[in-house]
């Protein structure tokens, strides 16, 4: 089954990147060229990315309730890890700021709500790759391997 999904998001993709590229081109600000199938591209890249989370949350619901019907204490200590990243996810959006933002068309960006989600997803990703940096450099050690 997953042979033909494969595939089928490969000749989407193909057709998608092919009318991005092939189609044309508006000209919607002076001198500077968009190509016509831009919101295309990027609605296929928002759905793929949709449907990549929901697949992910119910393939790991799945494996849970099987891990909670055979051995239920392995189970729920595989929620730490997703505990912990929720922890992660709240302590960074309560760090992120609130201050407004001025845009480059001159526009000041005053929502406090995405203005503290960009700063969680900033500061999220350089802990989880501090996190990866440390775990690689502990792994190379050679430390658990005794």
């Amino acid at each position: 089954m997953s042979y033909y999904v494969f595939y089928v998001c490969v000749a989407l993709i193909l057709v998608v990147l092919g009318m991005f590229y092939g189609v044309g081109y508006t000209n919607p600000v002076g001198e500077y060229n968009e190509p016509a199938h831009t919101e295309t591209l990027i609605f296929l890249m928002y759905g793929m990315l949709a449907v990549s989370i929901i697949m992910t949350v119910l393939g790991g619901l799945a494996k849970f309730a099987g891990a909670l019907k055979d051995n239920p204490m392995s189970a729920i200590k595989s929620l730490v890890g997703v505990i912990l990243l929720v922890v992660l996810l709240v302590v960074t959006y309560n760090a992120g700021s609130a201050e407004p933002v001025l845009m480059a068309d001159g526009n000041t960006f005053t929502e406090v709500t995405m203005l503290k989600v960009s700063d969680m997803l900033i500061f999220s990703t350089y802990a989880l790759l501090g996190i990866a940096t440390v775990g690689t450099l502990i792994n190379l050690s050679g430390i658990f391997k005794r």
